[in-house]
């Protein structure tokens, strides 16, 4: 079967096959594409839906701790009043108290109490106490029968001294000598064991309605519901209207995938989706281990599921359009690619045949033009290459001669200043033998043609030479100033290239009426580039002299290349000759300041620089 579609495919014209390539690469990726938007949409959406429900659920439950966490404090740090429990003792037990110190007990004592209940959306803070004969105080201290009605008054024997929260708690209406003690249904009580004396015990509770330790545990929201279970399993917080009456802990249970609502002990919020009554739901759930509450969001979620599926949909619709219209569109690319195809064979027969001119026209495709601007920059490269390759075979063969012209007159001059010198020495004029003995060095190193390239140390060594001779020479001294890293001492650099500089500065910037005569040498490393700066503080430049040196530097014909023809456009053809363009020379100038002349060379082994140069730009030097 592989065979013989194969054999089809061979048979095909390049039209065919192009088309046909097109189309097995574009629908699989068009699929592909498709199934990936598909995925992403889908987990996207759903993702959003599910973090807009934890949102909502870690805010009630941050209220709803900060509320409860509230309470407790206050009830806490009432009783941590000891001058507060005693005067409480006093005035209920006593009954042959003064009219008037009741009076103060209710006006100052209880002011504590009437401090917590004037707190936003606190219903009552009231004491019940246990002795026979107790006095009562409206509306703080009540006896114990009052409350047992209460949720918490089976359990007032058993209280932790921490204290309990009791939700729903509601109270039958009580008559007697306060009938206003009822406070009415979904409320929530926070109570806590208190102890007067030996013969009196109670519970201090406060009261507040459940919708402001859980905001909107009682409101109606659409298409959800927001409700709680206490640790007793009671399911508070269901609304009618939400559509969710009916649901029984049991089946929330299911939806979380547990046998029963108080085995549920999950970190954080955690998300359950699953149906009730054929309705798909999301379940949202955080647990407050320590206090026993299991607040819970439940949503509808079909309609949203709906418009997932109908954003969906259009992108499926919008895809088979997008096939259907590449399809449409392939014959007239495949043309269009042809026909740029013929074009660049032409010019490329047209190279073959040697002609180096000729440019691929500019071409409709922007692929294939592309393609055929890079061929175009080739060309030009290799046009560019084969001058370059030509000026320095030309370069080469003048400075072999040169080389030789000077390897005779130096030796000559050598010599003869060898035989000075040692006249000096015999007559003791040891200034000039060590004038000559400089100037002897400086020839020596010139004779050294075996190598392009020397270190730095011996370089900077032919600059101290020739500086000992300018010393001879000008009516003023001039110092060297090196800061050179130890690292750089031993690097190769070219021949004869801080020489030439120094010479300008002593040429152009310096004169004996400058305050400072130094030239400052500094070579360091950065990354890989080595950089060797020169400056002087002499007479320096202006804007205008300044660019007129920077484009002789670049162009040796605009500019005047001073020492012999060994300047500073010299020095910068050397080094690019040498690394290439990324490297040269760079001079930077202040009229009346300053004068700095900055080179960058590679940083690479000494004999691969040997190998490069040979034969390149050596012996320009």
């Amino acid at each position: 079967m592989v065979k013989k579609l194969k054999q089809i495919y061979a048979k095909q014209t390049l039209y065919q096959k192009v088309r046909l390539i097109i189309l097995l690469f574009s629908i699989p990726s068009l699929v592909c594409l498709a199934v990936i938007s598909l995925i992403v949409i889908w987990q996207s959406q759903i993702s959003k839906v599910r973090d807009e429900s934890v949102r909502d659920l870690q805010r009630r439950f941050g209220d709803m701790n900060y509320k409860m966490n509230t309470i407790e404090l206050m009830a806490k740090t009432v009783w941590a009043d000891t001058t507060f429990v005693t005067e409480v003792g006093k005035a209920a037990m006593d009954g042959s108290l003064r009219e008037y110190d009741r009076y103060l007990f209710q006006t100052h004592t209880l002011s504590t109490l009437k401090v917590i209940t004037s707190i936003s959306e606190v219903q009552s803070a009231r004491l019940h106490l246990e002795y026979p004969g107790l006095r009562e105080y409206f509306s703080y201290v009540y006896s114990m029968d009052r409350a047992k009605d209460s949720l918490w008054y089976e359990d007032r024997e058993a209280l932790r001294s921490g204290g309990a929260w009791y939700l729903n708690s509601t109270d039958a209406q009580v008559y007697g000598t306060y009938s206003n003690y009822f406070v009415g249904k979904n409320r929530a009580s926070f109570v806590i064991p208190v102890r007067i004396n030996n013969n009196m015990t109670g519970i201090f509770e406060i009261a507040l309605p459940m919708n402001s330790v859980v905001p909107g545990l009682y409101e109606v929201m659409e298409g959800r519901d927001v409700f709680l279970i206490d640790d007793r399993e009671r399911l508070l917080g269901i609304e009618d209207a939400s559509g969710l009456s009916g649901i029984t802990p049991q089946e929330l249970a299911e939806l979380m995938g547990i046998s029963d609502i108080g085995d549920y002990y999950g970190e954080g919020v955690r998300i359950f989706h699953g149906s009730w009554h054929g309705r798909p739901v999301m379940l949202s759930a955080i647990k407050d281990s320590g206090k026993g509450i299991l607040l819970m969001q439940l949503a509808f979620v079909g309609e949203k599921y709906m418009m997932i599926a109908l954003e969906i949909i259009s992108i499926l619709f919008v895809e088979i359009v997008l096939i259907l219209l590449l399809f449409q569109a392939i014959n007239g690319v495949v043309r269009h690619l042809l026909h740029d195809f013929d074009v660049f064979t032409m010019c490329i027969r047209e190279v073959g045949d040697g002609n180096l001119n000729v440019e691929i026209p500019r071409l409709e495709q922007v692929e294939v033009n592309l393609v055929a601007e890079e061929y175009n920059r080739m060309l030009g490269r290799v046009r560019e290459l084969m001058e370059i390759s030509i000026h320095r075979e030309v370069m080469v063969k003048e400075a072999q001669l040169k080389s030789l012209e000077k390897q005779i007159n130096s030796h000559f001059l050598y010599n003869v200043l060898d035989s000075i010198k040692m006249m000096a020495e015999v007559r003791g004029i040891y200034n000039v033998s060590d004038a000559l003995l400089a100037l002897g060095r400086m020839f020596r190193y010139n004779l050294q043609i075996d190598s392009h390239s020397v270190t730095l140390q011996e370089e900077i060594l032919y600059l101290e030479n020739y500086l000992k001779l300018c010393n001879i020479r000008y009516d003023f001294y001039i110092n060297l100033n090196e800061k050179i890293e130890d690292p750089v001492k031993t690097l190769k650099v070219p021949k004869v290239i801080l020489q030439p500089i120094a010479e300008n500065s002593i040429s152009y910037g310096l004169d004996e009426l400058t305050e400072d005569t130094t030239i400052y040498l500094k070579a360091y490393v950065k990354g890989e580039c080595c950089h060797i700066e020169i400056t002087d503080m002499g007479k320096g430049m202006d804007e205008e002299q300044l660019k007129k040196v920077q484009r002789g530097i670049e162009s040796p014909s605009a500019g005047n290349d001073s020492c012999g023809g060994i300047g500073l456009a010299n020095i910068h053809e050397r080094i690019r000759l040498m690394y290439g363009e990324p490297y040269g020379v760079e001079i930077f100038s202040r009229k009346d300041c300053y004068t700095k002349v900055v080179l960058t060379i590679r940083v690479d082994s000494g004999a691969d620089r040997d190998r490069q140069s040979a034969g390149k730009a050596g012996s320009l030097t």
